[in-house]
């Protein structure tokens, strides 16, 4: 028996299939996922640049400062150095005096050139470190953008209950972006507490006999209390030990050890 179901073969205007709520709210979470990816890759990467460009810039002050005390050395001696080489007693005193002056040029010169290099690298660093925030910044406009689309999916239809159970995560494969409503699955009373590794959990004893947990919620919805197929009880989140935002089902028959709750939820889901 099916009650408030969305019509599976109605077809709009035109003649084309009407959207299906499920394949595109999994197109969504997949999406959010390979997106999110990508976003926490930019931020190491910024976070590596901005340290290469620290230490850079740290470099670069060294250099300026001994440059600076070359070019006040320089000045104080300006005419001094032809003095040496005048003022020498024989030609190998002279040629000393010639060597130490040439390894000194040689010396500002390497300066100058190194730089010149740490300059243009910090430039460059600078010109990727900025294209990598506006790839971050787009990125996130990205993830708050299937957010929404996300929320307006779960919320578009009226919720489908099948043989008096509702899916606890309508549209999707248990996958969906942090704060998308999560429904009871049948009518029964509601708590909530701390899973450990499963983080924040909600678990309804069934009306039906059965135990019902929810793990890595980002946020409980009402107090603990009775419940119908299809309220919400929490949102969406990635508490405790988990990679990404998710929900965690189990399905406990009479209250005893967890069963594999993928043959309910693809009659009801």
């Amino acid at each position: 028996m099916v009650a408030a179901a969305i019509p599976l073969l109605a077809l709009p205007a035109g003649g084309q299939p009407a959207p299906n709520p499920r394949q595109d709210a999994n197109g969504a979470a997949a999406r959010y996922s390979e997106i999110e990816t990508r976003y926490g890759v930019l931020g190491d990467q910024i976070t590596a640049l901005e340290q290469k460009i620290q230490a850079g810039e740290a470099r670069r002050a060294e250099l300026r400062g001994i440059a600076q005390r070359r070019a006040a050395v320089a000045y104080k001696n300006a005419g001094a150095d032809l003095g040496v080489l005048f003022e020498a007693k024989n030609p190998s005193e002279g040629a000393r005096s010639t060597a130490l002056l040439d390894r000194a040029n040689e010396a500002d010169n390497r300066l100058a050139a190194d730089l010149g290099v740490l300059n243009a690298q910090l430039t460059a660093q600078r010109d990727q470190l900025a294209s990598q925030q506006r790839d971050r910044q787009g990125a996130l406009n990205q993830l708050n953008g299937i957010d929404a689309s996300f929320a307006g999916i779960a919320a578009g239809g009226p919720v489908q209950i099948i043989d008096g159970m509702a899916c606890p995560l309508p549209g999707n494969d248990m996958h969906a972006p942090t704060g998308v409503p999560e429904l009871a699955i049948v009518s029964g009373n509601v708590t909530y507490g701390d899973g450990g590794g499963g983080g924040m959990g909600a678990y309804i004893a069934g009306d039906d006999g059965n135990r019902y947990v929810y793990y890595h919620l980002s946020q409980y919805v009402g107090p603990p209390r009775h419940v119908s197929p299809g309220e919400v009880i929490g949102k969406v989140g990635a508490t405790g030990d988990a990679s990404g935002p998710h929900l965690h089902f189990e399905i406990h028959p009479g209250g005893g050890a967890a069963v594999d709750p993928y043959p309910t939820l693809i009659k009801i889901c």
